[in-house]
């Protein structure tokens, strides 16, 4: 059983580069998301149909360690399949990763083989997130075999190249796909991900050891929403930017706004909302994830009197 690791800090497009990849993938697979927050989102996203095992309220790879290896033993007796394609949680590091599913072949007796190791990388957020959380951020970059950089738009190309250059400069052996992958067909892009090199266990050298991810960030998740005027809901966003919460690095949801439906997406570098799909009657909800979070402020940001 192939294993593939698609990973990305907070907001970098995990989920959006999934229903682009998912659908180029031949024989059966499952797909494994892990969200830090305390509710579910990205799971409800995908597109494609197909299997979906969510592990939530922390990470893969430290707190939830026993809850994922269950989960691969479980997937691999029910549905036996190809592959598994991992969605980590975005403050997961990508060699913590790895070792979760070496453990799960060692300790459950999964007969399973990591190959694709995949990283996507905000370009507008890298040089900040690289000077405030440096190495725990830095893992994703350094252990992938693949780099797709991401929110190129509105980046001259002189700075594009500047940055591609600076990311490639933190794992040089990984290939790194200077286009938009969004515009590639099925075809072109299974044949991106294919150039990659497979997963191999280096021999000598460990990682560096970092703190468990729950010690760095938190998160809320809110499930009791108002409906919002535009102006509210501008609000919103505008008080995480200013900070007034605490340093929010990702916040997404349902919400409705204006009396429409929405699915949002925000960084400090980015904002994108759309309809929400009405066809799977997504409940209204949001998750905010952060560093020194205050918890009521947050959840009083999400209801308006």
């Amino acid at each position: 059983m192939e294993v593939q690791v698609v990973s990305g800090f907070l907001g970098a497009g995990k989920t959006t580069f999934l229903n682009h990849y998912l659908p180029a993938l031949a024989g059966k697979t499952v797909l494994i998301e892990n969200e830090f927050g305390e509710v579910g989102l990205d799971g409800e996203l995908i597109q494609e149909d197909i299997p979906v095992r969510e592990i939530y309220a922390g990470c893969i790879c430290c707190s939830l360690a026993i809850d994922f290896r269950q989960g691969i033993k479980e997937i691999a007796e029910k549905f036996s399949p190809d592959q598994i394609v991992i969605e980590p949680s975005g403050v997961g590091r990508l060699s913590d990763i790895v070792k979760a599913c070496q453990k799960a072949r060692e300790k459950e007796g999964i007969d399973l083989t990591i190959t694709k190791l995949i990283a996507m990388v905000d370009v507008k957020s890298f040089e900040e997130y690289r000077e405030d959380f440096g190495d725990f951020y830095l893992d994703q970059i350094q252990h992938a075999g693949l780099i797709l950089p991401t929110n190129m738009e509105g980046v001259e190309e002189k700075e594009w190249n500047r940055l591609l250059d600076e990311i490639c400069g933190e794992n040089p052996k990984a290939v790194i796909c200077r286009e938009d992958y969004r515009t590639f067909g099925r075809k072109e892009l299974k044949t991106l991900v294919d150039a990659a090199e497979d997963y191999e266990e280096m021999s000598g050298g460990h990682p560096k050891p970092a703190l468990p991810a729950e010690r760095v960030f938190s998160s809320v998740a809110v499930e009791e929403v108002s409906e919002f005027s535009r102006e509210q809901f501008d609000a919103v966003l505008n008080a995480f930017k200013c900070q007034d919460a605490g340093q929010v690095l990702r916040a997404k949801g349902i919400l409705s706004v204006a009396g429409q439906r929405i699915h949002f997406e925000y960084t400090p570098f980015s904002y994108e909302e759309c309809p929400a799909d009405e066809r799977k009657h997504l409940s209204e909800k949001a998750v905010v994830i952060g560093c020194d979070l205050d918890e009521e402020k947050v959840r009083q940001l999400f209801w308006v009197e």
